[in-house]
């Protein structure tokens, strides 16, 4: 199994048990953006934004079409997120430790308030009042919760990946 095809399953996987679990189980709207764009934050401060940029596409776009949404609205908000983690991170030396959660979950619940407006507005001025504004909140520690978890997850991913890539694998 190459190590392209690992993680473009991983990115289908995440994008479907996303879309499937999280909004329906946990009655919550910013619970699926904010993991979409944890894994896209994640990504672009791992592997550097260019080296990240197919894989936050494929899996903003996997999430479009599991969810139903517009086709490209996910993507091109992880791909936005994923741009502004990479550079912000650069400018302001946010490289490691708490400072690096605290700020990848500010950018991440930010992110998810505005893809739920932008949505929201799409779809026309009846769905305004579905953004939940009153969970700015949650959506910064879910954000920082979710950005942990993720990042350790693809950090040990990464490393598996690397050890079969190795030629003393087998």
């Amino acid at each position: 199994m190459s190590s392209s095809f690992a993680r473009t399953a991983l990115v289908v996987i995440l994008s479907l048990i996303g879309a499937s679990v999280l909004n329906t189980a946990f009655s919550s709207p910013i619970l699926f953006p904010v993991m979409l764009f944890s894994v896209a934050v994640s990504l672009s401060l791992s592997r550097g934004f260019v080296r990240a940029l197919p894989a936050v596409v494929m899996i903003g776009l996997t999430a479009d079409v599991a969810t139903l949404g517009r086709i490209g609205l996910s993507a091109a908000f992880s791909v936005g997120l994923a741009y502004a983690a990479g550079f912000f991170s650069r400018r302001f030396a946010v490289e490691h430790g708490l400072m690096l959660h605290v700020f990848a979950g500010f950018l991440v619940g930010m992110g998810a308030l505005a893809f739920l407006f932008v949505a929201s507005w799409l779809d026309g001025p009846s769905s305004l009042p579905v953004v939940p504004w009153g969970n700015m909140p949650e959506a910064f520690v879910s954000g920082v919760v979710s950005f942990y978890i993720v990042s350790v997850l693809l950090h040990r991913f990464e490393e598996w990946l690397s050890y079969l890539d190795s030629p003393n694998a087998f």
